[in-house]
């Protein structure tokens, strides 16, 4: 038998497909048909075949491929905690790729890349959620990887409990007097992603069921923003529910972004903040301080560089197998409350 190393042609034999195949595969994995893309990386994975431009990538840079699997790249959530796993994986021996998901099509080539030997060294999942069979599919590839915000079965994970912070939320409007409570949230047209607005509905209305408060339904909306109208009827929901409720109003918004927009909203139409309305956001983005935005502190940074630091310690085979870190939720009150 050859002590040589395999080829493409190898692979492309084993596969039963051609040349150009194996170089879509490895190049545009979208243009193959997911049952020949599959064939194409069984061969390559029995024949350890690494394709030759990422051993020269390797050999060249002595650089650890750290790939972050995230729905949203520009939204600013995401943005700080990959700042925070950027800052933490230095640029000298880690070398970070950035794959957006924005279909579960794109998700299956994604992972199919992934199951590509060499491509990565450690992978980290920024809120996506994976079915049964794609977590097999990855815990198969011994690739180290680590999950963040939501939790997954066999993996480490850095995990955010939405639903504890809801919880806090309308703990701390209650203590500050809001017995009338209204929560706005955006939901995700995203299916793979985590129901993370919902969960901290969840925590919100139960620690307000718990006070023997049951909120209206009215005041209560998970909306999607796609186009200036939704921003309009926010005015307008606004506007209803100073309106037409009585008494202390506590509002929480499932993001900063949605509470910027509230602010915003709330000078325009005369409203004090707070007086005629508290406002309570949720991540704790650098604008909230600028706007004087009240939060909810969920470590967005540091849920980064724990991931980091977890995939690292994979990867140089220092971490337990399967490791979970909670991330502690703390109120930060800057007077919108």
């Amino acid at each position: 038998m050859s002590s040589r190393p395999p080829t493409i042609y190898d692979v492309a034999q084993l596969a039963g497909v051609s040349i150009s195949t194996i170089s879509r595969v490895l190049n545009s994995p979208s243009r193959v048909r997911k049952d020949t893309r599959q064939r194409v990386i069984l061969a390559m994975d029995e024949l350890h075949f690494i394709p030759k431009a990422e051993a020269v990538a390797r050999a060249r840079k002595h650089l650890y491929r750290i790939g972050v699997l995230t729905p949203f790249l520009t939204e600013a959530s995401f943005v700080q905690r990959i700042r925070g796993i950027s800052d933490f994986l230095g640029p000298s021996e880690f070398e970070l790729i950035i794959y957006t998901v924005k279909s579960p099509e794109q998700l299956n080539e994604y992972l199919d890349l992934f199951l590509i030997p060499g491509r990565l060294d450690g992978l980290i999942v920024l809120s996506i959620l994976l079915n049964p069979t794609d977590r097999q599919r990855l815990v198969k590839t011994g690739l180290p990887t680590v999950f963040v915000e939501a939790g997954s079965e066999g993996f480490s994970a850095v995990v955010i409990d939405n639903e504890r912070g809801g919880w806090l939320a309308a703990d701390y409007l209650l203590t500050k007097g809001y017995l009338n409570g209204a929560f706005l949230g955006e939901r995700s047209s995203l299916a793979f992603t985590l129901a993370a607005t919902e969960q901290r509905l969840e925590g919100f209305r139960r620690r307000y069921l718990e006070a023997g408060i049951e909120l209206n339904p009215q005041w209560i909306r998970i909306i999607e923003l796609s186009t200036p109208r939704d921003y309009g009827w926010i005015d307008q929901w606004l506007r209803d529910f100073v309106d037409q409720s009585t008494g202390s109003r506590g509002l929480f918004l499932a993001s900063d972004l949605l509470g910027a927009m509230v602010l915003q909203q709330a000078r325009r139409l005369g409203l004090s903040v707070p007086g005629d309305l508290g406002v309570l956001g949720f991540d704790n983005l650098d604008m909230a301080e600028y706007l004087g935005l009240s939060t909810i502190d969920q470590e967005l940074e540091a849920s980064g560089r724990l991931a980091a630091e977890l995939v690292q310690k994979k990867i140089r085979g220092t971490q337990e197998p399967v490791h979970r870190v909670f991330l502690n939720l703390s109120v930060i009150d800057r007077g919108s409350v």
